[in-house]
């Protein structure tokens, strides 16, 4: 018989041990790659496919202005690295007619210029006119420069339109610039021969102290402006492509 006085109790449970808090390392390793990998891609975007460039100076005028900011293809012609002066390997040369960024032989600064001569090209002018190979490439005369497109007087800056085969440009220069001779002059293997378009403002291959540029030079190809501005926002330039 069970005792009257006797009361029954439940059994007590011993507490649970706190519990740590749980750390989802594979959440923070996965998490991590993601990071690492697009730090990774950004630096071979940035050293080897496309590179960004801002044009300082007339010395492009009027195809490029002091103040854009252009694309720049790097990959077309080598593997140019950061703080060199010449590329580690090359696997192509810029065409005629090509708007290219070189590292300058002259100051080792970069600079913008266009391709006018290749190798095996006889480059010489005549009254400012370019010939190519004992013919005068494209040239007619546009009439003045436009004061927004040019750092010069329209009264005192002219506009021509340049080109080979079906490839057409602008290059600007001052009514008042001496006829200019030269050449001819063979270009050699491995370099090219360039201009800036504003004709009387670039230091560029009519300057001994340049010359032919070694492809190993040539830093890209630009392609296309993105962003432009001087003393205010020129949207009509922006995203739009080099010629």
């Amino acid at each position: 018989m069970t005792d009257q006085n006797e009361t029954d109790t439940p059994p007590t449970e011993a507490p649970e041990a706190p519990r740590e808090p749980e750390r989802d390392w594979g959440w923070v390793w996965s998490n991590a790659k993601t990071i690492l990998g697009a730090i990774a891609l950004a630096i071979v975007i940035r050293v080897v496919i496309f590179e960004a460039f801002e044009i300082d100076g007339p010395s492009m005028e009027p195809t490029l202005l002091n103040g854009d900011r252009v694309v720049v293809a790097k990959f077309p012609f080598g593997l140019f690295l950061p703080g060199t002066s010449e590329a580690v390997a090359n696997w192509g040369t810029p065409s005629v007619g090509d708007v290219v960024i070189i590292k300058s032989p002259l100051d080792d600064i970069d600079i913008v210029k266009r391709v006018i001569g290749v190798p095996g090209d006889t480059i010489e002018m005549h009254d400012d006119a370019v010939w190519r190979n004992g013919e005068p490439i494209h040239r007619r005369v546009l009439g003045p420069c436009r004061e927004t497109e040019s750092s010069e007087n329209p009264t005192d800056c002219e506009w021509v339109e340049e080109g080979v085969d079906a490839l057409r440009w602008r290059t600007s220069h001052s009514y008042y610039s001496p006829h200019e001779d030269m050449g001819p002059m063979v270009v050699p293997p491995g370099h090219i021969f360039v201009l800036g378009d504003h004709r009387d403002r670039s230091n560029d291959s009519r300057n001994p102290r340049v010359g032919m540029i070694p492809v190993t030079r040539v830093k890209g190809r630009a392609l296309a402006i993105y962003w432009s501005n001087d003393e205010w926002i020129r949207w009509d330039r922006a995203f739009s492509a080099i010629h």
